[in-house]
């Protein structure tokens, strides 16, 4: 009995000692409420709203991070965890809703949000990534590869899906990326204009995943061969060494901006040379989807991190001086929710392209652009894709 009881009093004592180190797994979420303040200008409290509600966000992973890292180093390191909360808030954020909002007297906007902030990180949360998926307007996804197995040309022209695009596209199914069918690249588009995107050419690659209703394209090449040598053991027993090489990149369609590369090595034996290349080709795409969805969920979440992460091209027509083309770049960031800064590319022929760094989209500029007035001029929008607009200055008399 004595011997029970100290077995007891042991246990419960190792129990206590566990709990009190901190060691007892915590949940991966915390829910908190945090408030965010948005000036309004030019009389656009829509636009002061969205500002508020980043700034609320903002807040709350602030308040999680305060509950994580003591204060003095806190202090000591508050640049580094101010930017990463900055670029991070969309990873972090799993849900929120608003609680409340209200105009205050010194012309701002203030919303509290009831938020839940994840702790895990980004990358390894399926979840994480189809909320960010959703946040960036569900981009559909095409592959195009060149792939040559061994001596045969698998390629594109004489199946109807290679493995490593089955492969690629299986792995980034699972992570929740959408796709579309690119079998009618091979059909339909001229054989030299495939292989020049294969090989590696982006515009011509934006230009097919245009074509066929794909925001990114996912190109590149695929080559397996037998190995030279080998272990002894493979070559006595008949087994054949194969390995399989992967150069892939992923283009964002409409501005034929490359996101993300990869590349990737993997070997398999076999009896066939043709299922070993099969295998170490189907081995190596694994290994290349997780690098290219890591770099890519890494892109998007820049894009809407709260610190103009996200960078839309602006063509502008029709501008008639280069007083008028200072006066629309000036301006721009004091009209449009989200306008971080407006980066100047070219002008030429009374026609200019922007990049405007912002933390919203391409539609809700393309939406702006065309109901405000903007000191005096009048936009009207001629395209919006998912990165690009173009828009066309109206001449007064119109």
């Amino acid at each position: 009995m004595k011997k029970l009881i100290t077995i007891l009093v042991l246990f419960l004592s190792v129990t206590l000692l566990f709990s009190q180190s901190g060691n007892v797994p915590q949940s991966d979420a915390k829910e908190v409420v945090a408030k965010g303040l948005g000036a309004i200008l030019a009389g656009d409290e829509a636009k002061a709203r969205e500002d508020a509600v980043s700034a609320a966000l903002r807040n709350a992973v602030e308040q999680v991070v305060g509950t994580m890292v003591e204060s003095s180093t806190l202090v000591e390191n508050y640049q580094t965890v101010e930017d990463n909360i900055y670029s991070r808030t969309a990873g972090y954020v799993q849900k929120y809703d608003i609680v409340s909002t209200s105009k205050q007297m010194d012309n701002t906007v203030e919303v509290t949000v009831r938020a839940t902030v994840k702790l895990t990180d980004l990358r390894n949360d399926l979840q994480g990534i189809g909320l960010l998926i959703q946040r960036v307007g569900k981009p559909r996804t095409m592959i195009l590869i060149d792939e040559k197995n061994i001596t045969e040309g698998y390629g594109v022209y004489l199946t109807d899906m290679n493995v490593t695009e089955t492969e690629l596209m299986n792995s980034m199914m699972a992570f929740g990326f959408p796709f579309v069918d690119a079998q009618q690249a091979k059909v339909n588009i001229a054989n030299d204009v495939v292989e020049a995107a294969m090989q590696g050419d982006a515009n011509a690659a934006a230009s097919i995943a245009m074509r066929l209703g794909a925001e990114i394209i996912i190109t590149g090449t695929a080559i397996a061969k037998e190995a030279s040598g080998g272990p002894a053991v493979l070559r006595n027993s008949g087994m054949k060494s194969c390995q399989a090489n992967l150069n892939l990149k992923a283009i964002e369609a409409d501005n034929a901006k490359v996101i993300a590369t990869a590349s990737a090595y993997d070997n398999a034996a076999h009896i066939d040379e043709i299922t070993g290349g099969t295998q170490a080709l189907q081995k190596a795409s694994k290994k290349a989807a997780v690098q290219l969805k890591d770099k890519i969920v890494a892109y998007w979440n820049t894009k809407v991190g709260g610190r103009g992460g996200a960078q839309v091209q602006l063509q502008v027509m029709g501008i008639t001086s280069f007083s008028q083309l200072n006066t629309f770049k000036n301006n721009l960031k004091f009209y449009v929710r989200g306008v971080v800064a407006v980066n100047q590319r070219s002008f030429s022929g009374g026609t200019a392209l922007f990049d405007v760094d912002m933390t919203g989209t391409a539609n809700q500029m393309a939406s702006e652009l065309e109901v405000k007035e903007m000191e005096g001029m009048k936009l009207k929008v001629i395209s919006v894709t998912a990165n690009k607009v173009t828009a066309q200055i109206v001449p007064p008399e119109q």
